[in-house]
């Protein structure tokens, strides 16, 4: 069988002179006309590379194959000139067949072989070989060429090595006659992790299949002539010499080696399989957060040698492998197989973000077969990778197939005997590499959203599904592996298949292939959104142990920017790992980049061809475990576990657990992260300080082995003893460490009062507190109570569903600010006038910057706004505009500098008018926070004053930082809420003196910020809720409306003394849904709203304000004399009956029922919804169903208002 595992290719494009500098992107290097092909090679070796090794190779075993152009365009000359050239490369190597071998090919029209790489065993005939090719004329079929190399050239049957690197140099003067069948092949060659350098000569060559062949644009070169062969051939030497080093010698794997020791074996073959497994250890690096190794040996029986953590380092990894005893017996194969399924445990030092593989090595067939495939599935089931490994005739290549992980043989290798180990080193090293790809350590489920719009056309589209199926293709596919779906978007949303759909490969490539092209417009949010809400579901095959992962494919911006932010911040905050990629120049970078988890998370590529360059890429990010954002920082953690005899000793084990893989997502340390547990039930147990342990692995096997021990829930009990005893300086806590407890129970506590008192007693020492509560014996009021806020709360319905918390409970753990989620709209006021100065000004971005990145940027976290002012008021961005961190910190960086007169009095007006609008995203139930920098007095203080204090009424904190000698204190305390919320500094190098103090300051406005109660308990009214439900809508964005209604009504006393609400549909026809006395109970209220079905239709407003009129506010159905009446009418077009539905609207207003009317989107008419309502004031109008949930509280308002009823604020 032939495997190309790692190879390398070098393309070097020779053209015609053109005597003129050739012009090339800063990523190509440019050399000036006749220069010689030396200097080109001169740049090459030049080049810095970390993945490479030069060393001196003449006998090393190397397959060379030469593809010569020889089209019309060259002419025998030039030709001769390559045969030469080839001549004096080769005459630089041993040749022979365990040493270097070379074929050569030439291509025109067709291709030509001239010899294979097996033809000639010694230099002399090779060279001999070389002089006697002949020139040919004709087209330039590159294609063919890359096709022959890597289908024939490369195969057993010619004599390519497996052990041997492989080698292609391509030379040509052109264009290739079919660009687009030579990009394909170029393709193929990469994804087989071949190397690529383009080098082209002359005026007829195109850059873009230059930039197309080669790995990257860092390996495409451009000479001028042929001239000067002789002087390259030191350094083509030294490149022939260079081989890839291991893409992943440092990512964490657990690999344990099961070796046949029986009887057909013998001492002395036995040793030559542990000189095997050294050969493979001794090019990884091996740690704790590296490659760990474990080997165990089997024959009659089954004996660990080693565990995973047992060796942190190589030289004593080495030294236990010499050591491994020769046992002799049976060969119970199915006995090393049971004991790998138990295996990766964190008592045997295994990792839980590690991939896990095994490599069993046996010269024979099992005892038992039946037993032994039993327990391959077994493993496999576990999402553990095998690699199998027959020695000798003795083998059942069928059981060894069976063995290995995946289909077909992939993980699956026969040797002819033990000396022939070595032969596939490289192989199975490249292998390994590959099971790192493949989601070993956990299993994944994957969605692929493609975009399928109008500017890609049917055969870029079909390019997508070969990037689909390329990545797929390396994955083990399966219930307990990979799954894999397609979504398509334009301007519908089609779900092509489903998660568990396909089990096999082979049916989920041939499914991929039959996905169809659907032209329209770029809906991206439609297709983010339809993923959300249905693609990881249990019923499509989504598993809560699976990672989630979306990957985005589009080749231009979304329709709807702000709905695909927003959709993607759902996506986020679920915990579904994104990944965007981008094609073309069509693509809006910040828009990727808001798409994606993290920036890292970002890929774009020139054009479609250049898909498939990145797909291994985008398979190892899929693909790895993810980071913690504070894996390394200072911090002290204490678990305070609940152990009362609520939980029983299984759901213990399940608390441990969660906290061992917790612990995985961190570097653990004196100079890192610490974790200390104490466990509680009737009395506390301290099962070990911060300090105790010092390594991830050490501090993992404490965490499994802690006892459970029953009792009742005494948590206060925990809380104090943290609170004296762990968190104290002679048991490892660090000043300049943050301290977080987290505390988890299943339970209420036994005495809540006095849980609640140590409790704040954490918060007043700045301790942050994570509650997280286990079932249904909890009570939230207590985990509010001993949480930091309710945004450091969790609740999950059973211990088999702590893993779905985890990384936001690691992201929570890292946040510095205990309020960095809590809801803020906070605006920078940033000066620019012309005292500042450009370099001044970027310090205060810079600043910006810093404050920004400590807290959670999202529509339901904190947003920001930057407005920036000098003579003009410069607004940069609404506060709505960015949902992630990760765009919103691009964002402020390229905040640019205006220079200027101090009008600081107008930024804060645009501030009041417009910023903290809701058009331009304010949330009204959000804390408003306005941070005014400047380094001078305002040129009008008067006005300046004025506008701060209609800030200060409109319930806004304004904070006023003073940078330098040349501000007015006086106004500076003007400008801000309170003395408490002035700062000063001498200049802007100082800024970052502050930071601190103003984070704090923030916090305690969060923290202090009352929700308003809508009424006041008296309220008695009716209100009916006109739902439009016509097909403009969707049925998406009719979900968000009952959302909106569900939300509305939550904060209301609802009954026959105080709100009734009842709900009416509109479309082409109208009905009541449910009358204003049905349901007296907000929960009961709340399901029937969530229950109402969409219908689709057109816009009939007029039918649902006359059905209102003479039904819905009927005493029949529940209308009372003396309540307040409303109708609130939501809709998202103009109505079908203009003029009857204005006469509707007026006969209720008529009938003293007040109307409020909003309106959803681009295509509602504004003059209708003034016309309807009872007057502008009772106007609402937002850009889209997102923001409608933003409003309510405002919409809540105008129904007390309207009663003359004050407004009232409540402790929540």
């Amino acid at each position: 069988m032939m495997k190309l595992r790692v190879s390398m290719v070098m393309v070097l494009l020779l053209g015609l002179t053109s005597a003129q500098t050739t012009d090339v992107t800063p990523d190509v290097f440019t050399i000036n006309a006749g220069a010689s092909l030396s200097t080109v090679l001169k740049a090459v070796t030049a080049t810095p590379s970390t993945t490479t090794k030069v060393a001196e190779c003449h006998s090393v075993p190397a397959d060379l194959v030469f593809l010569l152009d020889s089209s019309g365009s060259e002419g025998a000359t030039n030709f001769k000139d390559q045969l030469t050239f080839v001549s004096n490369i080769v005459d630089k190597f041993d040749i022979g067949p365990d040493k270097v071998q070379v074929s050569v090919a030439t291509f025109e029209t067709t291709v030509h072989n001239a010899f294979w790489l097996d033809d000639y065993t010694n230099k002399a005939d090779v060279l001999n070989a070389i002089k006697k090719i002949q020139f040919g004329g004709g087209n330039t079929a590159t294609d063919q060429a890359l096709t022959h190399a890597l289908q024939e050239s490369f195969s057993d049957a010619h004599g390519a090595r497996n052990n041997s690197n492989k080698i292609i140099f391509v030379l040509t003067d052109g264009q290739s006659t079919k660009p687009a069948l030579t990009a394909d092949a170029a393709n193929k060659i990469h994804n087989t992790n071949i190397r690529v350098i383009a080098i082209g000569i002359g005026s007829r060559i195109s850059s873009s299949e230059l930039d197309t062949i080669a790995t990257d644009k860092q390996h495409v070169y451009r000479v001028a002539n042929f001239s000067g062969l002789a002087d390259i051939e030191k350094e083509v030497e030294q490149q022939t010499c260079k081989t890839e080093g291991l893409i992943c010698k440092s990512t964490p794997a657990d690999i344990l080696f099961l070796l046949d020791a029986s009887g057909s074996e013998g001492a002395n073959n036995f040793d030559k399989q542990l000189n095997f497994v050294k050969n493979f250890t001794k090019d990884f690096t091996i740690g704790p957060d590296a490659v760990q190794i474990a080997v165990t040996t089997f024959s009659t029986t089954t004996t660990p040698a080693f565990w995973f953590n047992d060796f942190d380092n190589s030289t004593d990894l080495m030294n236990a492998i010499d050591k491994v005893k020769y046992l002799g017996g049976n060969t119970h194969t199915e006995s090393a197989l049971k004991l790998g399924e138990t295996a990766f445990t964190a008592a045997n030092g295994a990792r839980n973000n590690s991939n896990h593989l095994i490599i069993i090595l046996t010269d024979g067939q099992s005892s038992d077969k039946t037993q032994t495939k039993a327990a391959a599935n077994s493993v496999h089931n576990a999402g553990t990778q095998v690699i199998a490994i027959g020695i000798g005739n003795s083998i059942d290549q069928q059981e060894i197939k069976d063995i290995a992980s995946g289909d077909g043989d992939q993980n699956a290798f026969a040797v002819a005997n033990f000396d022939a180990l070595h032969t596939i080193e490289k192989e199975i090293q490249s292998q390994t590499c590959k099971t790192q790809t493949a989601c070993s350590s956990r299993p994944a489920d994957v969605v692929f959203l493609l975009d399928t719009s109008s500017s890609e056309g049917s055969t870029n589209f079909k390019k997508q599904l070969d990037f689909v199926n390329n990545f797929a293709r390396e994955l083990n596919i399966g219930p307990n592996n990979v799954q894999l779906s397609v979504v398509t978007f334009a301007t519908n949303v089609k779900n092509e298949f489903w998660l568990n759909n396909f089990t096999t490969k082979a049916d989920l490539l041939n499914a991929v292939q039959n996905v169809q092209y659907r032209p329209g417009i770029t809906e991206t949010g439609k297709g983010l959104e339809f993923v959300g809400a249905n693609s990881f579901l249990p019923q499509h095959g989504g598993r809560p142990d699976a990672q989630q992962v979306v990957i985005v494919v589009t080749d231009g911006e979304s329709q709807q920017k702000s709905v695909t932010a927003s959709e993607a911040e759902k996506l986020h905050k679920s915990g579904i790992k994104v990944i965007s990629v981008g094609i073309g120049s069509r693509i809006d970078n910040g828009e990727l980049t808001a798409l994606a988890s993290d920036p890292s998370f970002v890929f774009r590529v020139a054009d479609f061809d250049a898909l498939q360059k990145i797909e291994t890429e985008i398979r190892q990010t899929t693909c790895k475990a993810p980071q913690t954002a504070c894996k390394s920082d200072p911090v002290d953690i204490v678990f305070l576990l609940d152990s009362s005899s609520s939980e029983g000793s299984i759901n213990f084990k399940k608390q441990l657990d969660f906290v061992s893989n917790f612990v995985d997502g961190f570097d653990i340390g004196p100079d890192s992260v610490q974790i200390g547990v104490v466990t509680f039930s009737t009395a506390v147990h301290n099962r070990y300080f911060l300090n105790d342990y010092n390594s991830k692995a050490a501090l993992k096997a404490a965490i499994t082995s802690i006892p459970y021990t029953g009792g009742t829930t005494d948590t206060g009990d925990g809380l104090e003893f943290i609170r004296t005893n762990s968190l104290s300086a002679a048991h490892g806590a660090r000043a300049d460490a943050r301290q977080v407890v987290i505390v988890m129970t299943d339970g209420q506590s036994q005495q809540s009062a006095y849980t609640t008192e140590q409790a704040k007693l954490l918060h007043d020492k700045s301790v942050k507190v994570i509650a997280v509560g286990i079932g249904n014996g909890i009570v939230s009021t207590e985990l509010n109570n001993i949480a930091s806020d309710k945004q450091h709360v969790f609740m999950v319905t059973g211990f088999d569903a702590l893993h779905t918390i985890q990384t936001e409970l690691q992201q929570k753990t890292c946040n510095k600010l205990v309020c960095a989620s809590s809801a803020a709209d906070i605006v920078f006021v940033l000066d620019s006038s012309s005292s500042e100065g450009p370099t001044n000004f970027n310090k205060q971005v810079t600043f910006v910057q810093k404050f920004v990145d400590q807290f959670d940027v999202s529509s339901t976290a904190v947003q920001f706004s930057i407005v920036v002012f000098s003579t003009a008021v410069y607004p940069q961005f609404d506060l709505d505009k960015y949902a992630s961190k990760a765009a919103l910190l691009a964002a402020i960086k390229n905040v640019k500098y205006h220079s200027g007169i101090t009008y600081t009095d107008k930024a804060l007006r645009y501030v009041n008018q417009t910023t903290l609008t809701t058009a331009h995203g304010a949330r009204p139930s959000a804390a408003k926070i306005v941070i005014v920098i400047t380094d001078g007095q305002s040129s009008s203080r008067y006005n300046t004053q004025q506008q701060a204090n209609i800030l200060h009424k409109a319930g806004v904190e304004v904070m006023a930082i003073g940078v330098g000698v040349g501000v007015n204190h006086a106004e500076l305390a003007r400008i801000a809420s309170d003395a408490k919320h002035v700062f000063s500094v001498t200049n802007f190098d100082a800024l970052k003196t502050i930071q601190n103090e103003l984070q704090q300051t923030t916090c305690a406005v969060q923290g202090t910020a009352v929700p308003a109660r809508p009424c006041p308990v008296s309220e008695k009214a009716d209100v009916i809720f006109l739902l439009d439900a016509s097909s403009s809508e969707g049925s998406s964005n009719f979900q968000k409306e009952l959302d909106f209604v569900s939300k509305f009504v939550n904060d209301f006393d609802i009954g026959p003394d105080h709100m009734q609400f009842g709900a009416i549909r509109f479309s082409t026809s109208a009905s009541l849904v449910f009358d204003l006395n049905t349901h007296t109970t907000k929960s009961s209220l709340q399901m029937a709203v969530a229950s109402i079905s969409y219908t689709g239709g057109t816009t009939y407003t007029d039918k649902a304000l006359a059905l209102a009129r003479g039904t819905g506010f009927t005493s029949t159905h529940g209308a009372r004399p003396d309540a307040k009446r409303y109708v609130i009418v939501i809709t998202d077009g103009e109505s079908m009956s203009p003029t009857q539905t204005l006469t509707a609207a007026t006969n209720l207003k008529n009938d003293g029922v007040s109307v409020i009317t909003i309106g959803v989107g681009t295509h509602v008419r504004q003059s209708e919804l003034d016309g309807m309502a009872t007057d502008k004031t009772h106007v609402f109008t937002v850009k889209d169903f997102n923001v409608l949930q933003t409003i309510h509280k405002e919409v809540q308002k105008k129904t007390c208002t309207d009663a003359g009823l004050p407004l009232t604020t409540t402790k929540p």
